[in-house]
C-alpha cells in the first residue's frame, strides 16, 4: 500500500483542549502496582551503578586509593544521590505529572500548555532532551551487560576471552524477546531487583562493619575538599561521579507504570539506602586493601568462592537495567509519533491489561545494531563509561529548564521562588555536563553524534510536516464549499459510507475531492475524521468524539487521542454509531489522501533537510496498521505536492 500522509493530522501546534487537570496525583489508566514493582521497572539503572562507578574512578586515576581520595569521591556520590535523585527528581521533577505520566515528551507538553508563546522554544528543548534519551538508550545495556560479565574475568582470569562473547549473546537475547513485550519480560524483575539490592546492603555492610572509619564519607566537607584539591581535574572527578546518578531520569520517566508514591517508597526505604551502604562497604574495602582492593572492586567484596553467584545476579540486574531504557525508547518513539516529532512509526502493544505497552519493531532493531557496535568498539566497561553521563546530563540539564517553566505556569511558583530552587539544583546538572563534555576526545562524542543525528531527524520532519501543512492550506478547499458541488447532477450517489480522513479539519480531504472531480461520485453516509493530538497521555472516553451534522447523510467527526494512546478509528466509529451517526458496516470504505512529494528550490537550512524529510515521509509505516484500519477497505487517492 502506498504511503499516506495520515501522521500530518496530529498536529501539536494546535494540541487538542482536555477536560482533565494537567496535574494529578496519580495516573487515571492502568494500575499503580507497589514499591516491588517500582524496583524492578525504575531502578535497574542506577541499581547496578555500583558495579562500575567506583572500579572505574580507580582504573582511570581520578581516584588513589587513599583515604582522603576515597573518602571525597564517596561523599561526592552520596550527596549528589541523595540531592539530585532523591531531592531534585523524587520531590520535585516527580511533581510535574501530565495526568500521571512522566518523561520529556509529557513535561513538554505541561511546560507549553503554561507558557505558549515559547512553543517553538519548548519544541527545541524537548527535540535536544529526546534526542540525548536515545543516546542514552544505546550506551546503557552495553555498560551495563559489559561490567556484570566481566566479573567472570575475576572469578576465574582464564575466562577473559569469553566476556566479549557472553555480552553480546546476552544483548542478542534481551532484543530477541522484546517483541514478547516488557509486561512479560519483566513479570519476575521486582524479587530479582530485591534481592540484588538487599545483596548491595549486606555487601556493604560486611565491609563497613570492618572498616567503619568510611562512614566519614557522609561530611560533604570531604567531598569539596576533594574537589579542590582536584585542581583542574575536578572536572574528570565529576565526569565519573555522575556514573551514580545515571538513572534519575527514570524515577520521572517510568512513574506512570507503577506511581509516584510507589517510586518514592521504593527509593526512600529501599534503594538509597541500599546504594549508599554499598559505595561505602566498597571504599572501606579499598581502604583496608589498597593494592589490591582498585582491582574489579565490587566483585571482590565476597570470598572467590561466591563470586560466580555475584556475577550471575549482577548479570540479571543488568540486564533488567537494560530492559527499562529500552521499553523508554519505545515509548518515547510512540509519544514522539503521535505529537509530530517522529514519522508514522509501526507500533504493537504487547499488554491489553496495561495500557502504553509498546513494542517498536524499527527501533528495536536500530537499537540493537548500535549497542553491538559500540560493545565491539569499545570493549571494556572503563573505556565505555568514558562516553556515559554526556546524554544523561544533557538530558537531566533540559528537564531542569522545563522544569522551570511548569513551576511558573503550572505550579503558579513566583519567580523569586522558582528561579533560585531551580538554579540550586542546575548547578549540579551544569557541573556534571560539562565535566561530561571534557571527554568528547575520549568517547563522550558518540551520545553527542548520535544526538545531533536525532536531532536533525527530528527537525527536518518537524519542519517538513509544518511547511505541508502550509502547502495544503494554500491549496485547499473550504468544507462547505466542497459539499456545495453534491447537489451537482452530475455527481451520482452510491450505496454505503465512505469515512474520509482529514488533514486539516477547515477543509475538505483531498482524496473527497478527488473522488467528486474523477469518478464523478460520492457515498450515501460521508463522515468527515478529524483527529487530534491532545496534550495529555490519555483522554476520557466520555470526550473522545465530537459530532458535527452538515447536513443529510454527513457528519464531521473530531476525535482526540493521547499521545500514549493508540488511534483506534474502527472503534471511534463504533462510539459514533451510538451518538446517532450511520455506518453501514457492509459497504465501508475508508479514504485516504496520498501525496507524491518533490523538491522545490527554497534554500536556507530547508534546502539541506528536504531530502531527509521525503525520505522519511515516503517510508513511514503502513497507515492501515497505524490506525488499526481493515487494509481490505482502504482507498489511497492522491497528488503530487512541492515542498
Amino acid at each position: 500500500m502506498a504511503q499516506t500522509d495520515i501522521q500530518d493530522l496530529a498536529s501539536p501546534a494546535a494540541p487538542a483542549p482536555s477536560a482533565a487537570p494537567l496535574s494529578s496525583a496519580a495516573a487515571p489508566h492502568g494500575h499503580h502496582a507497589g514499591a516491588l514493582a517500582a524496583l524492578g521497572i525504575v531502578f535497574g539503572d542506577i541499581g547496578t551503578s555500583p558495579i562500575y562507578t567506583l572500579d572505574t574512578a580507580l582504573k582511570i586515576g581520578v581516584v588513589a586509593p587513599v583515604a582522603p581520595d576515597v573518602l571525597g569521591f564517596l561523599s561526592l556520590a552520596i550527596w549528589s544521590l541523595v540531592i539530585v535523585v532523591g531531592v531534585w527528581y523524587a520531590i520535585f521533577i516527580m511533581r510535574a505529572d501530565n495526568r500521571g505520566e512522566g518523561g520529556i515528551f509529557a513535561l513538554m507538553a505541561l511546560a507549553h500548555k503554561s507558557a505558549p508563546a515559547m512553543g517553538g522554544f519548548i519544541a527545541v528543548l524537548g527535540i535536544i532532551g529526546a534526542s540525548l534519551f536515545y543516546g542514552d538508550a544505546v550506551i546503557t545495556p552495553a555498560i551495563s551487560v559489559l561490567s556484570a560479565v566481566e566479573g567472570l574475568a575475576v572469578t576465574a582470569p582464564a575466562l577473559e576471552s569469553l566476556v566479549l562473547p557472553a555480552a553480546l549473546v546476552i544483548l542478542t537475547t534481551l532484543f530477541a524477546v522484546q517483541k514478547s513485550g516488557a509486561s512479560k519480560v519483566g513479570r519476575f524483575f521486582g524479587p530479582i531487583m530485591l534481592l540484588w539490592f538487599g545483596t548491595l546492603a549486606a555487601l556493604g555492610l560486611w565491609q563497613i562493619v570492618k572498616h567503619p572509619a568510611v562512614l566519614a564519607a557522609f561530611d560533604p566537607r570531604l567531598g569539596l575538599g576533594f574537589l579542590a584539591r582536584s585542581g583542574p581535574g575536578a572536572f574528570a572527578v565529576l565526569a565519573v561521579v555522575v556514573l551514580a546518578v545515571t538513572g534519575a531520569e527514570a524515577l520521572y520517566a517510568d512513574m506512570g507504570h507503577v506511581g509516584r508514591g510507589a517510586v518514592r517508597k521504593a527509593f526512600a526505604f529501599i534503594v538509597a539506602p541500599s546504594l549508599i551502604i554499598n559505595y561505602l562497604g566498597q571504599g572501606a574495602h579499598v581502604l583496608a586493601d589498597p593494592v589490591n582492593g582498585i582491582h574489579d572492586t565490587f566483585f571482590h567484596l565476597v570470598p572467590p568462592a561466591l563470586q560466580p553467584a555475584l556475577v550471575v545476579l549482577a548479570t540479571a540486574a543488568t540486564v533488567i537495567a537494560s530492559q527499562a531504557v529500552i521499553s523508554g525508547a519505545f515509548a518515547v518513539t510512540h509519544q514522539a509519533s503521535h505529537l509530530g516529532f517522529w514519522p508514522r512509526t509501526e507500533t504493537r502493544h504487547t499488554s491489553a491489561a496495561e495500557r502504553g505497552q509498546v513494542y517498536v519493531p524499527s527501533v528495536n532493531l536500530v537499537l540493537f545494531v548500535a549497542v553491538i557496535a559500540v560493545v565491539l568498539v569499545f570493549q571494556k566497561s572503563e573505556k565505555l563509561a568514558e562516553a556515559y553521563g554526556f546524554a544523561v546530563t544533557g538530558t537531566m540539564v533540559v528537564t531542569s529548564m522545563l522544569a522551570y517553566l511548569v513551576a511558573r505556569g503550572v505550579w503558579g511558583w513566583p519567580v523569586w521562588k522558582a528561579a533560585p530552587v531551580v538554579a540550586f539544583f542546575m548547578i549540579f546538572d551544569v557541573s556534571f555536563f560539562l565535566s561530561c563534555a571534557t571527554k568528547l576526545l575520549h568517547g563522550a562524542w558518540l551520545p553527542l553524534v548520535l544526538g545531533v543525528g536525532l536531532v536533525l531527524v527530528m527537525t527536518a520532519w518537524r519542519m517538513g510536516r509544518t511547511r505541508l501543512a502550509a502547502r495544503r492550506r494554500h491549496e485547499g478547499v473550504p468544507v462547505k464549499i466542497a459539499l456545495s458541488a453534491l447537489r451537482s447532477p452530475r455527481v451520482e450517489h452510491v450505496r454505503g459510507t465512505a469515512v474520509y480522513l482529514m488533514e486539516d479539519r477547515t477543509l475538505a480531504p483531498r482524496a473527497f475531492l478527488h473522488n467528486l472531480k474523477h469518478n464523478k461520485s460520492c457515498h450515501q453516509q460521508i463522515v468527515f475524521l478529524s483527529i487530534q493530538t491532545a496534550d495529555t497521555p490519555w483522554n476520557d472516553d466520555t470526550c473522545r468524539a465530537i459530532v458535527e451534522p452538515l447536513g443529510e447523510g454527513i457528519a464531521l467527526v473530531q476525535v482526540r487521542f493521547g499521545f500514549m494512546e493508540p488511534p483506534d478509528i474502527p472503534g471511534i466509529l463504533k462510539t459514533t454509531e451510538q451518538m446517532g451517526i450511520h455506518i453501514d458496516r457492509k459497504d465501508l470504505s475508508y479514504f485516504v489522501s496520498r501525496a507524491h512529494l518533490v523538491e522545490g528550490d527554497e534554500g536556507g537550512l530547508w534546502a539541506w533537510l528536504r531530502g531527509l524529510f521525503i525520505f522519511l515521509y515516503r517510508n513511514q509505516a503502513d497507515p492501515a496498521e497505524y490506525y488499526n484500519i481493515p487494509p481490505g477497505r482502504v482507498v489511497d487517492l492522491g497528488a503530487q505536492i512541492t515542498v
